[in-house]
């Protein structure tokens, strides 16, 4: 590109000379040869950060490309010939590449580290975060067991401790969510490496997939902390009522539970819990020797030495310390690297089911607990004489609710531990058949490069699309494509239908792509580019901007522009202190070794060390920390450079020679000024503000959030009426909602990141005016991270009924025909989100009387009606534990109920931040003297 710029500029200069007159020489400035080089340096500046931003991944190379671009376009209109140019472009590209060579010289031979070594380091922690994970729900469902007692609950040190238990919880569970995000990007470049290993590149996908298993019903198990606080608030003020056979929650009232019954409440809570702790602590014992029997299998830890896992549920190993059995004590417990370490643990998961159906139906019998919900005809039955009734209703509904959590625990521990299960079966596996036996070369499939290739091109894959007629041939009939699962619609044009208009429609993206926030970041960082590189491209700064090396304020720029205020004065200040640190460091590294080269060298290198050992610990300040060690490299190097060349050489380019105490301050205030400068063009003309972007991040996370509902919701109902298909074909039902589930939840999520650093770069916006309501926002922010768990959570656990019915479940279809699907209220909840998301989005008020639904049909098992020969009361009586698909729907009820008050909380955070369309008004009394 370079070249192709410089030819088309010598080429305008030799246009503008008379035909047989010699050559200009080197640095003769020449109009129609600088505005050649400007219009390729603002094409190229441009593109290039469009991709930047569009194409994070290509950061580092974009980068690259620019300050090349931005080096070769700049010295351009100094080049008189062509050979001039080759040489020039020659040297420059012999330096890019001699520094390449040396990083992958150095990353391959010294102290190498590849991309698989990383991915099964961090698998290795991810593995050790699940254990430390494990631990801290088991601590903390223990603290759960005190909420039972009035007493202990609002005693301080049982308020210290569970706040110091729920942090600590966490703060396990954040580092077991960073070490997988890590893991996720780190995966594909395992995969696409050749290497001398033992697992390929398909074992190692199927060994993140089973990682990512454990890692939701694990993180999910983890909202027992906001389960926990609502548990809290409703015990401090006793406020559960029964109304139209809904469970609502009052700001106040006293007479829900008697007095006389406040002992048996603590008494039941915590006889359920403390039964569902002790086996929950049993199973955390069994699975964290299970994890250390993967890693040992896997080779990604040595056998344990300690024998602490001999003990199982009162069970010991039968081995003495001569290591003979003794027969009395019974059969050997297998150790992690045992290959029976599987069938044993497979076996412990089986037999703690029935064991725990039975402790719970044993408790459901003596509470008086037939059914798992309650159903509306029968609440319309119940006697309310004097008060009693109600009192019984109470009663019943908060034995319910406990049983419902408890399932809810217990079901996705189970999960949990069936997830380990099949890692522990893979490891095994991977053993059996030799695959960990011995070593062999590893290279990447042609699909994994055909991938990889349309990755970089592409990005990733494109969203799942429909036809145009939004229909699908399946076997067994037609299948009718909702709106949500085709192609978006355009309001001001219609489906085209022909190819003229498929041509246009093209055409009218490339309008889509230049009216982007990518173009618009590019607009900026040419703008600003341009704004101290044009002097480069006229006749009297020309030669000043050579001599001065004003071009490393062009690349100051290029890489200190940020889109956003708030980061743009972050990385102002990055780049301020980290440059003058630079300075330092390059003066310190010069004076202390006395100039003499050998120890200038030598402090080079550990000061560069220094530099790098900081970046990688401290990732956010990436960008400051190069920012110094790069002008540190540019003074140090520069004088080095002239030692070796002699100042005569070293001068010929046209930049003037500085001694090292002239030379730091120069650098320093080309840096500085490049910082200011692309600082001053991220605020201007209008700055794009942290809170601004925030505001639109939340509406569209809301929105993305409504789409994820009602996709989780019929998700829901085609797995209870077994409506799915085959999910093994892509056009199935099924394969459709999973492949659009997977995909607003990736987009969630990133939503839920970006929302969170705009978080922490607000603190770095200027105030004016009033204060950013940032309390409001960061409510919003974990309120829809909630939400997304829990309806995760719904959609983790529906799976069980489609296994039901794989199973033929007699009790799964009579539950499926017994309910009214003609009842859905979800679509109630995703209007909400959408309207709180065009509200927030829009900075429109939100519309009057806006309510929230009481109930999101998503398990429905509230829509069962009870018969006159009382079968539906059968369908959810607690006998049925054992049914494939029973637990689920206490689950699925539990989140619902959480979705909801997340949607509560979302409603009236938004109302107080935008309004509502109200024009009532109240008139005052003065009140009398």
């Amino acid at each position: 590109m370079v070249l192709l710029g410089q030819y088309a500029a010598v080429k305008a200069r030799e246009s503008t000379k008379a035909d047989g007159a010699p050559p200009d020489a080197y640095g003769t400035y020449n109009s129609s040869a600088s505005v050649i080089n400007a219009i390729f340096l603002v094409i190229n500046t441009f593109f290039t950060n469009v991709l930047k931003a569009a194409r994070p991944a290509l950061y580092i190379p974009s980068i690259q490309f620019t300050i090349f671009t931005a080096i070769g376009f700049t010295f351009g209109p100094s080049q008189p010939t062509m050979e001039y140019s080759y040489s020039f472009v020659k040297e420059l590209l012999y330096t890019f590449l001699t520094g390449q060579a040396i990083a992958t010289g150095v990353a391959i031979f010294v102290i190498p580290v590849s991309s698989r070594k990383v991915f099964f380091a961090e698998a290795t922690q991810l593995l050790r975060g699940f254990q430390a994970l494990l631990k801290s729900q088991s601590e903390f469902l223990a603290i759960m067991r005190q909420y039972g007692s009035c007493a202990d609950a609002h005693s301080q040190d049982v308020k210290s401790l569970r706040q110091r238990r729920a942090e600590s919880l966490k703060m396990s569970l954040q580092r077991v969510i960073s070490l997988s995000a890590k893991l996720q990007a780190d995966v594909v470049y395992a995969q696409r490496e050749a290497a001398y290993g033992h697992l390929k590149g398909t074992d190692i996908r199927d060994f993140y997939r089973l990682l990512r298993g454990v890692l939701v019903p694990i993180s999910s198990l983890s909202t027992m902390t906001d389960i926990s606080e609502r548990l809290y608030r409703n015990r401090e003020s006793n406020n559960v009522v029964a109304q139209s056979g809904e469970i609502h929650e009052k700001a106040s009232g006293d007479g829900d539970i008697l007095e006389d019954d406040k002992e048996d409440v603590d008494l039941d809570w915590q006889e359920l819990v403390g039964s569902l702790h002790e086996s929950f602590e049993t199973v955390v014992q069994i699975l964290d020797d299970a994890i250390t029997h993967v890693l040992v299998l896997l080779k990604l830890a040595p056998v344990p030495i300690s024998s602490s896992f001999l003990i199982r549920r009162g069970k010991s190993n039968s081995e003495d310390s001569t290591g003979n059995v003794d027969v009395e004590k019974g059969p050997r417990v297998p150790k992690p690297g045992d290959l029976k370490f599987g069938h044993y643990l497979e076996k412990e998961i089986n037999d703690l089911r029935p064991y725990r159906t039975a402790q719970l139906q044993k408790w459901a019998g003596s509470k008086g607990v037939k059914s798992l919900m309650h159903k509306s005809a029968a609440w319309a039955q119940k006697d309310a004489v004097n008060g009693l009734g109600d009192q019984v209703l109470v009663r019943e509904t908060r034995l319910r609710r406990q049983l419902s959590l408890v399932l809810y625990m217990e079901y996705l521990g189970y999960s949990i531990a069936t997830t380990i299960l099949a890692l522990v079966q893979f490891a095994e596996a991977k053993v059996r058949d030799g695959t960990l036996s011995k070593r062999r070369l590893i290279t990447p499939t042609y699909q994994t490069i055909k991938i990889w290739i349309k990755g970089m091109l592409f990005g990733h894959e494109s969203k799942m699309s429909a036809e145009d007629t939004g229909h699908e041939s399946e076997p067994g009939g037609a299948i009718r494509l909702g709106d949500a699962l085709k192609s978006p619609r355009d309001p001001e044009h219609l489906p085209p239908k022909n190819s003229w208009q498929a041509f246009g429609d093209r055409v009218r993206s490339a309008s889509h792509i230049l009216g982007s926030d990518a173009a618009q970041f590019g607009v900026r960082v040419t703008i600003a580019t341009m704004s101290v590189g044009i002097m480069a491209y006229l006749e009297k700064t020309h030669t000043f901007f050579i001599k001065q090396r004003v071009v490393w304020a062009v690349i100051m720029i290029i890489i200190g522009m940020k889109p956003t205020n708030g980061s743009a004065n972050f990385n102002l200040a990055c780049n301020i202190v980290f440059s003058v640190g630079g300075m330092a460091s390059a003066y310190i590294n010069w004076y202390v070794a006395d100039g003499h080269t050998t120890g200038v060298i030598v402090v080079f290198a550990f000061s560069m060390a220094f530099w790098f050992y900081w970046a990688a610990r401290c990732p956010r300040f990436l960008i400051g920390i190069v920012v110094g060690a790069l002008t540190q490299v540019l003074i140090i190097g520069y004088e080095l450079q002239v030692r070796v060349l002699g100042i005569a050489k070293a001068t010929s380019t046209g930049q003037l020679y500085y001694p090292i105490y002239e030379l730091a301050p120069y650098r320093l205030l080309l840096v500085l000024a490049g910082s200011v400068v692309a600082y001053i063009w991220t605020i201007f003309p209008v700055p794009i503000t942290e809170a601004s972007v925030l505001r639109q991040n939340v509406g569209r996370s809301l929105f993305v959030l409504a789409k994820y509902l009602s996709c989780v919701t019929t998700t829901v109902d085609q797995r209870i009426h077994d409506e799915e298909g085959d999910v093994s074909i892509k056009t199935s039902p099924g394969r459709r909602l999973q492949d659009m589930r997977g995909e607003l939840l990736d987009e969630l999520i990133l939503l839920i990141n970006a929302m969170q650093q705009n978080l922490v770069d607000i603190d770095w916006e200027p105030p004016f005016g009033g204060e950013f309501p940032k309390q409001a926002y960061s409510a919003l922010v974990d309120e829809i991270q909630n939400t997304v768990q829990y309806l995760t959570v719904i959609a983790y656990c529906s799976e069980a009924f489609s296994k039901a019915h794989a199973s033929s479940s007699t009790w799964l279809s009579t539950f499926a025909a017994s309910r009214d699907r003609s009842r859905h209220k979800s679509h109630k909840a995703a209007s909400l989100l959408t309207l709180l998301a065009a509200s927030v989005a829009e900075n429109q008020a939100l519309p009057p009387y806006l309510t929230v639904p009481k109930a999101v049909h998503l398990s429905a098992a509230r829509q069962v009606e009870a018969r006159d020969d009382g079968a539906a009361d059968d369908i959810l009586d607690v006998t049925n534990l054992d049914e494939p698909g029973f637990r689920a729907l206490g689950v699925i009820e539990v989140a619902s109920a959480r979705t909801i008050d997340g949607m509560n909380e979302l409603a009236q955070i938004v109302k107080d931040l935008v309004g509502e369309v109200d024009f009532s008004f109240q008139i005052g009394k003065a009140k009398s003297s």
